[in-house]
């Protein structure tokens, strides 16, 4: 039973894992404006403070040269202008679109 369960926690850690390794390619973590303030990434709704914080520490790491709001068309002013400063605070570069096409993010 304990193999089992054990089997059972390491397949949800790995798929986890591997869900959020999408989420950060060629240097670029790439986040999508959900609600107000909130982003989407690496499958949790964060707000801009919680944002900075988890970019800040892939960029500690050395995993992390830019960021890229996924669904420009979709985002407010606001996201935009978060995805920005954030960017700008962490001395990063900001961009929108998807890995195919990224275009420099302007408010």
């Amino acid at each position: 039973m304990k193999r089992i369960l054990f089997a059972l926690f390491a397949t949800f850690g790995l798929a986890f894992a591997a869900f959020a390794a999408k989420d950060i390619q060629d240097g670029n973590a790439y986040v999508k404006a959900v609600k107000d303030d909130q982003f989407l990434f690496q499958g949790n709704p964060l707000g801009k403070n919680m944002l900075l914080g988890s970019l800040q520490e892939l960029k500690d790491e050395g995993k992390l040269t830019g960021v890229v709001l996924r669904n420009p068309g979709d985002a407010s002013a606001q996201h935009k202008h978060l995805i920005k400063v954030i960017a700008d605070y962490l001395q990063i570069q900001a961009f929108s679109g998807d890995a195919k096409n990224l275009q420099p993010l302007t408010e």
